[in-house]
């Protein structure tokens, strides 16, 4: 069975790329535009990896990620960002908060599958 992912991002373009290039590569993708929808959807149907912008109008990807690793803590997470706030690295507060891997827009296809890759090649850390 493929591993599933769900994509959150409120840029759709960027949504159906990324969808395309996992897909391609074999993973089962859906995506979300925001935050909102991404967690009434994850009960239902339980991804393996979750991958957020941490920057959105429909539902923060900062409580998106505190919210996930909270209710699923089994459930895998990657943050994206093109943006800062001043001197907050996003990212690196994203991995603070639960993230277990990030990558900085924009990034490429192959960036995107190796952190995939990397990201379930981890073994589950004990009690998770």
């Amino acid at each position: 069975m493929a591993r599933s992912i769900l994509i959150v991002d409120d840029d759709d373009a960027l949504r159906g790329v990324l969808a395309r290039v996992l897909s391609a590569a074999g993973y089962d993708v859906r995506s979300a535009p925001g935050a909102d929808e991404a967690l009434r959807d994850i009960p239902a149907d339980m991804p393996d990896l979750l991958i957020t912008d941490i920057m959105m109008p429909l539902g923060d990807g900062v409580e998106l990620i505190r919210e996930t690793r909270r209710r699923w803590p089994d459930v895998a997470i990657v943050a994206m960002s093109g943006r800062s706030l001043g001197k907050l690295d996003l990212l690196k507060a994203a991995e603070r908060l639960g993230a277990d891997a990030s990558l900085s827009k924009p990034f490429s296809s192959d960036e995107l599958l190796l952190t995939v890759e990397d990201v379930f090649a981890r073994p589950t850390p004990p009690g998770a």
